[in-house]
């Protein structure tokens, strides 16, 4: 069993880039500072692991989904910092303090990203999916990991009941 805050997931996770080499675009975004010669988009360097390593992540375009607000361009966020809309969902859910509940349910590694409308987009290690939550903290899509835990995947999102109609698409910006 993988925990998701151990070392282990961490070398997990760092396997699970390469496994997207037959993807270029991606590989060249996310390790264009390893190999300068490598170009690739625009992207902003996050701190990992307290400054360990410097990953470069692209903002995400998301479309097509059929609830509001979504469809916009999110930016990546620090893995240790918390969603404004996940500690709303705490507070209604009963008071529960956000920071044990976040890092037991994230990686502390994989950067998690935000719209300017408070929507956010996360890896949940607990049940391995990918999860686009509204600015309130409500899970409205997930979708399994496709090739990396460092960036969600571009499609096979779904509602929460399972529908794949209205579910939205993703590129890398």
């Amino acid at each position: 069993m993988v925990k998701c805050n151990g070392g282990f997931f961490t070398l997990l996770l760092l396997a699970s880039m390469t496994s997207v080499v037959s993807s270029f675009s991606i590989v060249s975004m996310v390790l264009s500072r390893v190999n300068p010669a490598v170009e690739s988009t625009p992207t902003q360097s996050l701190p990992i692991n307290d400054k360990e390593l410097h990953l470069n992540v692209p903002d995400i375009r998301l479309s097509h989904a059929s609830a509001r607000g979504l469809n916009t361009l999110y930016s990546p966020r620090d893995p240790k910092t918390i969603p404004k809309g996940f500690i709303r969902a705490c507070g209604k859910a009963g008071g529960f303090a956000p920071r044990p509940l976040w890092d037991d349910l994230t990686t502390g590694v994989t950067p998690w990203f935000e719209n300017k409308q408070g929507c956010f987009i996360y890896f949940n290690c607990n049940d391995s999916h990918w999860w686009i939550d509204s600015e309130q903290g409500s899970g409205m899509y997930l979708a399994a990991p496709n090739g990396s835990l460092l960036l969600p995947p571009t499609d096979g999102w779904m509602t929460l009941t399972g529908e794949r109609a209205g579910a939205p698409t993703m590129s890398f910006d």
